[in-house]
């Protein structure tokens, strides 16, 4: 069975799967002293209305995993909201060897692009991680397309 580290997500090593967004270091939009606002630190285009769901992953034994879903229509954004996850990634035409696994932590988000094949999210340090999931209405029952991998353990 293959086995792969998780990587700390960066724009660089997450580029070919979609964007990072991570809290902005540079100039501000606009702030008082009351607030700061940083404007367009992410971009994403989804066609029609979208929704927010949450979904929660919990722990397993070993972190195997043995299929991946994407969707042709829509982008999938992930936020972590009480824990961070590790998020398997495999690029489309890609064998399944080439799968990559990404550590976002709370505070983060991930744009993860249009068919680009992903695994559930993985807990990490906790027995349970819920993260908003944003994305193209009804996407959950219209837009989903499922395959089988080799097993892979995914190292958090």
């Amino acid at each position: 069975m293959k086995s792969i580290q998780s990587k700390i997500v960066d724009k660089d090593n997450f580029g070919k799967f979609g964007e990072v967004v991570k809290f902005p270091t540079g100039r501000t939009t606009s702030q008082d002293i009351t607030y700061k606002f940083w404007s367009n630190i992410a971009n994403y285009k989804i066609e029609g209305k979208t929704e927010i769901g949450i979904c929660t992953v919990y722990k397993q034994d070993e972190n195997i995993i043995e299929g991946v879903e994407r969707h042709l229509h829509t982008p999938e954004i992930l936020i972590p909201i009480d824990a961070p996850f590790v998020l398997p990634l495999l690029k489309e035409g890609e064998p399944d060897d080439n799968i990559e696994s990404f550590k976002v932590e709370i505070g983060e988000a991930v744009i993860v692009n249009e068919s680009v094949w992903h695994g559930a999210c993985l807990p990490v340090g906790k027995d349970s991680a819920s993260y908003f999931v944003i994305f193209r209405l009804n996407t959950p029952v219209e837009d989903v397309e499922k395959k089988s991998i080799s097993p892979t353990l995914i190292e958090t």
